[in-house]
Protein backbone atom coordinates (compact mmCIF):
# COMPACT_ATOMS: atom_id res chain seq x y z
CA UNK A 1 0.00 0.00 0.00
CA UNK A 2 0.99 3.66 -0.58
CA UNK A 3 1.72 5.97 1.94
CA UNK A 4 0.15 9.44 2.11
CA UNK A 5 2.02 12.27 0.88
CA UNK A 6 4.23 13.65 2.55
CA UNK A 7 4.34 16.36 6.16
CA UNK A 8 1.81 16.34 8.99
CA UNK A 9 -1.95 16.08 7.94
CA UNK A 10 -2.86 19.09 9.85
CA UNK A 11 -0.59 21.39 7.52
CA UNK A 12 -3.52 21.86 5.21
CA UNK A 13 -5.69 23.27 8.01
CA UNK A 14 -3.12 25.51 9.92
CA UNK A 15 -1.01 26.97 7.37
CA UNK A 16 -4.00 29.01 6.09
CA UNK A 17 -4.15 32.83 6.54
CA UNK A 18 -6.49 34.29 9.10
CA UNK A 19 -7.77 36.28 5.63
CA UNK A 20 -8.95 33.11 4.25
CA UNK A 21 -11.88 32.69 6.90
CA UNK A 22 -15.12 33.65 5.87
CA UNK A 23 -17.22 35.35 8.91
CA UNK A 24 -20.77 35.26 8.72
CA UNK A 25 -20.88 38.82 10.15
CA UNK A 26 -18.03 41.96 11.01
CA UNK A 27 -19.44 42.73 14.16
CA UNK A 28 -18.78 38.97 16.03
CA UNK A 29 -15.35 39.83 14.83
CA UNK A 30 -12.79 39.70 17.55
CA UNK A 31 -10.10 37.65 19.00
CA UNK A 32 -12.24 35.13 20.61
CA UNK A 33 -14.39 34.79 17.21
CA UNK A 34 -11.52 34.47 14.77
CA UNK A 35 -10.28 31.80 17.13
CA UNK A 36 -13.86 30.02 17.46
CA UNK A 37 -14.01 30.27 13.64
CA UNK A 38 -10.58 28.84 12.78
CA UNK A 39 -11.35 26.34 15.63
CA UNK A 40 -14.96 24.91 14.13
CA UNK A 41 -12.84 24.95 10.75
CA UNK A 42 -10.30 22.82 11.51
CA UNK A 43 -12.67 20.57 13.01
CA UNK A 44 -14.26 20.53 9.83
CA UNK A 45 -11.12 19.90 7.87
CA UNK A 46 -10.26 17.40 10.29
CA UNK A 47 -13.69 15.29 9.50
CA UNK A 48 -13.71 15.52 6.19
CA UNK A 49 -9.72 14.10 5.96
CA UNK A 50 -10.93 11.16 8.49
CA UNK A 51 -13.69 10.24 5.98
CA UNK A 52 -11.69 10.30 2.89
CA UNK A 53 -9.21 8.52 4.63
CA UNK A 54 -11.55 5.59 5.71
CA UNK A 55 -12.98 5.71 2.24
CA UNK A 56 -9.12 5.26 0.44
CA UNK A 57 -8.84 2.33 3.20
CA UNK A 58 -12.31 0.52 2.55
CA UNK A 59 -11.44 0.74 -1.02
CA UNK A 60 -7.88 -0.46 -1.11
CA UNK A 61 -9.43 -3.33 1.01
CA UNK A 62 -11.55 -3.82 -1.91
CA UNK A 63 -9.76 -3.85 -5.10
CA UNK A 64 -6.47 -5.75 -2.92
CA UNK A 65 -6.62 -9.45 -4.02
CA UNK A 66 -5.01 -12.54 -2.91
CA UNK A 67 -2.45 -14.32 -4.78
CA UNK A 68 -4.23 -17.43 -6.13
CA UNK A 69 -2.69 -20.44 -6.52
CA UNK A 70 -0.76 -21.32 -9.63
CA UNK A 71 -2.73 -24.57 -10.90
CA UNK A 72 -1.04 -26.68 -13.57
CA UNK A 73 -3.61 -26.72 -16.85
CA UNK A 74 -5.21 -30.09 -17.48
CA UNK A 75 -3.49 -32.00 -20.44
CA UNK A 76 -5.52 -33.48 -23.09
CA UNK A 77 -5.79 -37.36 -23.80
CA UNK A 78 -3.84 -37.08 -27.07
CA UNK A 79 -1.09 -35.55 -24.73
CA UNK A 80 -0.97 -37.88 -22.61
CA UNK A 81 -1.06 -41.27 -24.54
CA UNK A 82 2.05 -39.41 -26.43
CA UNK A 83 3.68 -38.93 -23.60
CA UNK A 84 2.94 -42.53 -22.77
CA UNK A 85 4.14 -44.27 -25.26
CA UNK A 86 7.62 -42.11 -25.47
CA UNK A 87 8.47 -43.26 -22.31
CA UNK A 88 12.14 -44.63 -21.60
CA UNK A 89 14.04 -46.90 -19.93
CA UNK A 90 16.28 -44.57 -17.58
CA UNK A 91 17.90 -47.77 -15.07
CA UNK A 92 17.45 -51.58 -15.07
CA UNK A 93 18.83 -54.57 -13.18
CA UNK A 94 18.02 -58.16 -12.61
CA UNK A 95 15.08 -57.40 -9.87
CA UNK A 96 14.14 -53.74 -11.40
CA UNK A 97 12.88 -51.66 -14.05
CA UNK A 98 12.57 -47.73 -13.60
CA UNK A 99 10.49 -45.98 -16.57
CA UNK A 100 10.50 -42.14 -17.10
CA UNK A 101 8.28 -39.92 -19.12
CA UNK A 102 7.98 -36.37 -20.09
CA UNK A 103 4.54 -34.64 -19.81
CA UNK A 104 4.02 -31.67 -22.21
CA UNK A 105 3.89 -29.44 -17.94
CA UNK A 106 3.62 -29.90 -14.63
CA UNK A 107 1.41 -32.80 -13.34
CA UNK A 108 -1.67 -31.33 -12.56
CA UNK A 109 -3.24 -31.37 -9.33
CA UNK A 110 -5.21 -34.33 -8.30
CA UNK A 111 -4.05 -36.22 -11.13
CA UNK A 112 -2.02 -39.92 -10.84
CA UNK A 113 -0.20 -41.86 -13.19
CA UNK A 114 0.60 -45.95 -12.61
CA UNK A 115 2.74 -48.13 -14.42
CA UNK A 116 1.91 -52.13 -14.22
CA UNK A 117 3.89 -55.18 -15.61
CA UNK A 118 1.92 -57.11 -17.68
CA UNK A 119 2.21 -60.74 -18.40
CA UNK A 120 1.11 -61.82 -21.77
CA UNK A 121 -2.27 -62.72 -21.51
CA UNK A 122 -2.95 -58.99 -20.58
CA UNK A 123 -2.84 -59.63 -16.17
CA UNK A 124 -0.30 -58.27 -14.14
CA UNK A 125 2.02 -59.68 -12.34
CA UNK A 126 1.31 -60.33 -8.76
CA UNK A 127 5.10 -60.66 -7.54
CA UNK A 128 5.53 -57.25 -9.85
CA UNK A 129 4.98 -53.90 -7.65
CA UNK A 130 6.02 -50.54 -8.30
CA UNK A 131 5.01 -46.88 -7.69
CA UNK A 132 5.44 -43.32 -9.06
CA UNK A 133 8.27 -40.83 -8.15
CA UNK A 134 8.36 -36.98 -8.90
CA UNK A 135 12.37 -36.36 -9.03
CA UNK A 136 11.74 -32.77 -9.30
CA UNK A 137 13.81 -31.58 -11.86
CA UNK A 138 13.48 -27.47 -12.10
CA UNK A 139 12.36 -26.60 -15.71
CA UNK A 140 11.23 -30.06 -16.62
CA UNK A 141 8.43 -32.32 -16.57
CA UNK A 142 9.89 -35.67 -16.09
CA UNK A 143 8.79 -38.27 -14.22
CA UNK A 144 9.70 -41.86 -13.11
CA UNK A 145 7.94 -45.04 -12.45
CA UNK A 146 9.71 -48.14 -9.92
CA UNK A 147 8.73 -51.26 -11.11
CA UNK A 148 10.52 -54.01 -8.99
CA UNK A 149 10.14 -57.74 -7.99
CA UNK A 150 9.70 -58.73 -4.22
CA UNK A 151 9.96 -62.92 -3.98
CA UNK A 152 12.25 -63.96 -0.96
CA UNK A 153 11.47 -67.44 -2.21
CA UNK A 154 11.97 -68.85 -5.79
CA UNK A 155 9.02 -68.32 -8.10
CA UNK A 156 8.43 -70.51 -11.24
CA UNK A 157 9.78 -68.61 -14.06
CA UNK A 158 6.59 -68.20 -16.61
CA UNK A 159 5.15 -66.42 -13.62
CA UNK A 160 7.78 -64.01 -13.82
CA UNK A 161 8.17 -63.07 -16.94
CA UNK A 162 6.31 -59.66 -18.38
CA UNK A 163 5.06 -58.91 -21.89
CA UNK A 164 3.52 -55.47 -21.39
CA UNK A 165 3.96 -52.42 -19.47
CA UNK A 166 0.45 -50.69 -18.95
CA UNK A 167 0.11 -46.95 -17.97
CA UNK A 168 -2.82 -45.46 -16.47
CA UNK A 169 -4.03 -42.22 -15.38
CA UNK A 170 -6.38 -40.71 -13.40
CA UNK A 171 -7.60 -37.58 -12.24
CA UNK A 172 -9.62 -36.91 -9.59
CA UNK A 173 -10.37 -40.91 -9.49
CA UNK A 174 -11.42 -41.45 -12.58
CA UNK A 175 -9.79 -43.14 -15.67
CA UNK A 176 -8.80 -40.54 -18.48
CA UNK A 177 -6.14 -42.22 -20.38
CA UNK A 178 -4.43 -45.74 -20.48
CA UNK A 179 -1.56 -47.02 -22.75
CA UNK A 180 -0.21 -50.81 -23.18
CA UNK A 181 3.06 -50.63 -24.50
CA UNK A 182 5.23 -53.98 -25.07
CA UNK A 183 8.48 -54.60 -22.84
CA UNK A 184 9.15 -58.21 -22.60
CA UNK A 185 11.52 -59.39 -19.35
CA UNK A 186 12.17 -61.71 -17.06
CA UNK A 187 12.17 -60.70 -13.41
CA UNK A 188 14.55 -62.44 -11.23
CA UNK A 189 16.06 -65.56 -11.27
CA UNK A 190 19.68 -65.05 -10.67
CA UNK A 191 21.45 -65.99 -7.79
CA UNK A 192 23.03 -62.97 -7.08
CA UNK A 193 21.08 -59.18 -8.36
CA UNK A 194 22.61 -57.53 -11.47
CA UNK A 195 22.54 -54.17 -12.08
CA UNK A 196 22.67 -52.88 -15.40
CA UNK A 197 22.13 -49.28 -15.27
CA UNK A 198 20.96 -46.74 -12.06
CA UNK A 199 18.40 -45.20 -11.05
CA UNK A 200 17.43 -48.39 -8.67
CA UNK A 201 14.23 -48.23 -6.44
CA UNK A 202 15.20 -47.37 -2.58
CA UNK A 203 16.97 -50.01 -0.49
CA UNK A 204 13.68 -49.69 1.72
CA UNK A 205 9.60 -49.48 -0.08
CA UNK A 206 6.67 -49.06 2.46
CA UNK A 207 3.72 -51.04 1.48
CA UNK A 208 1.15 -53.90 1.94
CA UNK A 209 1.60 -57.51 2.40
CA UNK A 210 -1.17 -59.64 1.54
CA UNK A 211 -1.24 -62.98 3.30
CA UNK A 212 -2.67 -65.53 0.88
CA UNK A 213 0.21 -66.01 -1.44
CA UNK A 214 3.12 -63.23 0.21
CA UNK A 215 2.43 -60.70 -2.20
CA UNK A 216 3.84 -57.39 -1.32
CA UNK A 217 2.48 -54.26 -2.81
CA UNK A 218 4.00 -51.01 -2.64
CA UNK A 219 2.14 -48.07 -1.00
CA UNK A 220 1.80 -46.37 -4.72
CA UNK A 221 0.73 -49.50 -6.72
CA UNK A 222 -2.24 -49.16 -8.91
CA UNK A 223 -3.78 -52.51 -7.10
CA UNK A 224 -5.18 -52.54 -3.88
CA UNK A 225 -4.54 -55.47 -1.63
CA UNK A 226 -7.32 -58.31 -1.29
CA UNK A 227 -7.65 -60.21 1.82
CA UNK A 228 -6.26 -59.77 5.09
CA UNK A 229 -2.89 -58.06 4.81
CA UNK A 230 -0.23 -56.35 7.15
CA UNK A 231 1.18 -52.75 6.66
CA UNK A 232 4.99 -52.92 6.47
CA UNK A 233 8.06 -52.50 4.31
CA UNK A 234 10.25 -53.92 2.35
CA UNK A 235 14.40 -53.89 2.34
CA UNK A 236 17.26 -55.13 0.60
CA UNK A 237 20.57 -53.96 -1.05
CA UNK A 238 21.82 -53.93 -4.63
CA UNK A 239 18.65 -53.94 -6.43
CA UNK A 240 17.13 -56.88 -4.50
CA UNK A 241 14.55 -57.14 -1.44
CA UNK A 242 14.70 -59.73 0.38
CA UNK A 243 12.94 -59.44 3.25
CA UNK A 244 9.64 -58.04 5.19
CA UNK A 245 9.06 -55.74 8.40
CA UNK A 246 5.74 -55.84 9.58
CA UNK A 247 4.68 -52.64 11.30
CA UNK A 248 0.84 -53.53 11.98
CA UNK A 249 -1.61 -56.31 13.30
CA UNK A 250 -3.53 -58.06 10.25
CA UNK A 251 -6.16 -55.99 8.57
CA UNK A 252 -8.50 -56.49 5.89
CA UNK A 253 -10.92 -59.42 5.73
CA UNK A 254 -11.69 -62.40 3.44
CA UNK A 255 -15.29 -63.25 1.80
CA UNK A 256 -16.79 -66.39 3.00
CA UNK A 257 -15.72 -68.69 1.12
CA UNK A 258 -18.46 -71.49 0.19
CA UNK A 259 -16.84 -74.41 0.58
CA UNK A 260 -13.60 -74.35 2.69
CA UNK A 261 -10.85 -77.58 1.97
CA UNK A 262 -7.95 -77.55 4.43
CA UNK A 263 -5.07 -79.04 2.86
CA UNK A 264 -2.58 -78.53 5.55
CA UNK A 265 -2.09 -76.55 8.98
CA UNK A 266 1.34 -74.66 9.88
CA UNK A 267 2.43 -70.93 10.29
CA UNK A 268 4.00 -68.02 7.80
CA UNK A 269 7.24 -66.46 8.54
CA UNK A 270 6.30 -62.64 7.56
CA UNK A 271 9.81 -61.67 7.20
CA UNK A 272 10.66 -64.21 4.83
CA UNK A 273 7.77 -65.54 3.04
CA UNK A 274 8.80 -69.38 4.61
CA UNK A 275 6.02 -72.12 5.86
CA UNK A 276 6.02 -74.67 7.40
CA UNK A 277 3.79 -77.11 8.46
CA UNK A 278 2.38 -78.13 12.07
CA UNK A 279 4.05 -81.93 11.39
CA UNK A 280 7.55 -80.05 10.80
CA UNK A 281 9.98 -80.32 14.20
CA UNK A 282 11.39 -76.73 13.56
CA UNK A 283 10.43 -73.78 15.39
CA UNK A 284 8.48 -70.69 13.95
CA UNK A 285 10.83 -67.68 13.79
CA UNK A 286 8.75 -64.31 15.03
CA UNK A 287 6.97 -62.77 14.06
CA UNK A 288 4.97 -65.48 12.25
CA UNK A 289 1.17 -66.36 11.50
CA UNK A 290 -0.40 -68.93 12.30
CA UNK A 291 -3.06 -70.72 9.53
CA UNK A 292 -3.66 -73.16 7.03
CA UNK A 293 -3.87 -73.68 3.29
CA UNK A 294 -6.89 -74.41 0.81
CA UNK A 295 -6.65 -76.87 -2.27
CA UNK A 296 -5.41 -73.74 -4.46
CA UNK A 297 -2.45 -72.92 -1.91
CA UNK A 298 -3.57 -70.19 -0.48
CA UNK A 299 -2.87 -69.38 3.27
CA UNK A 300 -5.63 -68.00 5.63
CA UNK A 301 -4.64 -66.84 8.82
CA UNK A 302 -6.36 -68.68 12.16
CA UNK A 303 -6.53 -66.69 14.51
CA UNK A 304 -6.04 -63.04 13.24
CA UNK A 305 -3.08 -62.32 15.19
CA UNK A 306 0.58 -61.75 14.47
CA UNK A 307 2.94 -63.48 16.93
CA UNK A 308 5.19 -60.99 17.75
CA UNK A 309 7.23 -63.12 20.43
Amino acid sequence: MKRGREGNVYDDVCNKDASSFQLESPKTAGPFSVLRSQCLLMNNKLVRLTIGLTIFLFMASACHKQPSETLSPALDQAQILESLAGYEIIGEGSDFLTLKIDLPGPLPAGSKIYALAMDEAGYPLRKISGFFYDPKLEGRNHYWFYLFLYSPRPWPEDLRKSSFIKFVYLENGLKKAEKLVEHFKTWGGEDRPTIYDLPAPPDTISGFLIIKDYTFLAAGDFRQPDGYYVEGAISGKEGRWDSFEAKSEIKGREPEPELVLTSDRGWLELNTGRTHGMQEAVAPQVPYVNGWWDSKGYFHPDPLKIFWK
